[in-house]
């Protein structure tokens, strides 16, 4: 990848900041979400934005900082220690900008309100592109899923209301049909 395009990528996520309540003491602090920067082999890289992942642009390179594990490196002891302190608890995967295939982002809806409206695709984006994405948010809520599938017969997968050529079947109806038919 292009180090402009990494750069572009990593402050437009930067944008996409979201609020929690801390539950003992109602404060509220804003997050950003972690960055998932996918490399070439299979490298699975994570910006958690607390410094795991160091960016340098200057030499379009960066270093991510994470716990060693047989998947980190094949073949490491890992962890694994015979005291109380791990030998060698902590890899470092240093990689050129130009290992990066994409880098990719879970938003709630807040951080996709504040990733849209602070970056070009506010401008790139129709508001029915903005509304179809939205919906997303909609059909993931229970609430609304729940009650839309209580008007649907689960029969017919028709409306419950629909006219009487598309009637609405319950489990009376099929008892009826199988034990009093001829």
């Amino acid at each position: 990848m292009e180090k402009k395009d990494v750069i572009a990528f990593r402050e437009a996520y930067k944008k996409a900041t979201f609020t929690l309540n801390n539950r003992f003491d109602g404060t509220k602090k804003t997050f950003i979400p972690f960055i998932h920067v996918l490399c070439d082999n299979s490298l699975n890289a994570v910006d958690d934005q607390q410094g795991s992942i160091i960016w340098d642009d200057a030499n379009e390179r960066f270093y991510w900082f994470t716990i060693n594990s047989n998947s980190t490196v094949p073949y490491s002891t890992g962890t694994m220690s015979f005291g109380n302190k791990a030998a060698n608890p902590l890899c470092v995967v240093s990689v050129d900008y130009g290992e990066i295939q994409n880098m990719r982002m879970v938003m709630n809806e807040e951080a996709f309100e504040n990733y849209i409206a602070n970056t070009d695709l506010n401008t790139l984006m129709t508001a029915d592109q903005k509304e179809h994405i939205r919906k997303i948010f909609e059909e993931c809520d229970q609430t609304i899923a729940i009650q839309r599938k209580k008007n649907i017969s689960y029969n017919t997968l028709a409306p419950k209301n629909a006219p009487v050529s598309q009637k609405h079947y319950d489990d009376q109806d099929e008892y009826t049909f199988t034990v009093h038919t001829t």
